[in-house]
């Protein structure tokens, strides 16, 4: 597995790659953090409690406001993970550089998982840089929106901080099972990022807001619930037990499917 990490890593930090990669990221986490900053209510909003909630001037005023900020900005980008995620997957599997990598290690589910660790290394650590870049963008926006940032400098803030990065990884991993299924699935890259897409985008969103269950088995709501707690539907702990249960079916049917289909291309 280890050689397979390697050589993922090999192709992710190329030096076009990595720069674009790099400057996008800047981006999304500034532009993004910007704008969930600037729609700040001065109180909480009415209505159901939902990850899309805005978050109101008190919350970001608190210790962990300047992570907040990238927590709910980073669940608009779930869509954008999805879909990268399902691309490197699908696109080995279709232009048959699975196949090749066989050639030098038989066993596919360690050249699968090798994959997908390097790449969860990969977007980890870019997702930290994102929160840093989003934090220093929040503290510049936020004076102008009336919201005290004297706290997000305390011990208190880097605990949130830590807590912070912790429910990213989640979000992270989550995202990386579910994509990985589904590239395995279809072995194709417009079939899958569509599959994607289509899931994640109107059902999930349009279907869940008219249902209230949905929030609570829903994935990708899921996920998110995970990103923003305080507007969530559903506790922590629960949205981290029906993640598991879901983690463990979709590695389970990955296994199943690349072990069972020939890898022909």
């Amino acid at each position: 597995m280890m050689r397979s990490i390697r050589a993922e890593l090999v192709k992710l930090t190329r030096r076009r790659f990595l720069t674009v990669t790099v400057v996008l990221t800047t981006l999304f986490a500034a532009v993004v953090t910007a704008v969930v900053v600037m729609a700040a209510e001065p109180v909480p909003p009415g209505g159901p409690a939902g990850p899309d909630r805005l978050l109101s001037i008190g919350a970001l005023s608190g210790a962990g406001g300047g992570t907040a900020a990238f927590a709910q900005a980073a669940s608009f980008g779930a869509v954008a993970v999805l879909a990268v995620f399902i691309a490197t997957v699908g696109g080995e599997l279709s232009r048959g550089t699975f196949r090749t990598m066989l050639l030098q290690q038989p066993a596919r589910g360690r050249v699968l998982a090798g994959k997908v660790v390097a790449i969860v290394g990969f977007a980890t650590v870019l997702a930290v840089y994102a929160e840093a870049v989003a934090w220093v963008t929040a503290r510049l926006v936020a004076p102008g929106q009336g919201i005290d940032t004297s706290r997000w400098t305390s011990g208190d803030a880097v605990v949130a901080a830590l807590e912070d990065t912790g429910r990213l990884l989640v979000f992270i991993v989550g995202w990386a099972i579910l994509a990985t299924l589904v590239g395995v699935l279809t072995r194709s890259v417009p079939i899958g990022i569509g599959v994607g897409l289509v899931w994640a985008g109107p059902i999930e969103n349009v279907v869940g807001d008219g249902w209230s269950p949905g929030e609570r088995f829903f994935p990708g709501l899921v996920l998110r619930a995970v990103m923003n707690p305080d507007n969530a539907a559903i506790s922590t702990t629960r949205a981290l037990l029906t993640l598991s249960v879901y983690g463990a079916i979709a590695a389970a049917v990955t296994c199943m499917a690349l072990a069972r289909r020939d890898v022909t291309q």
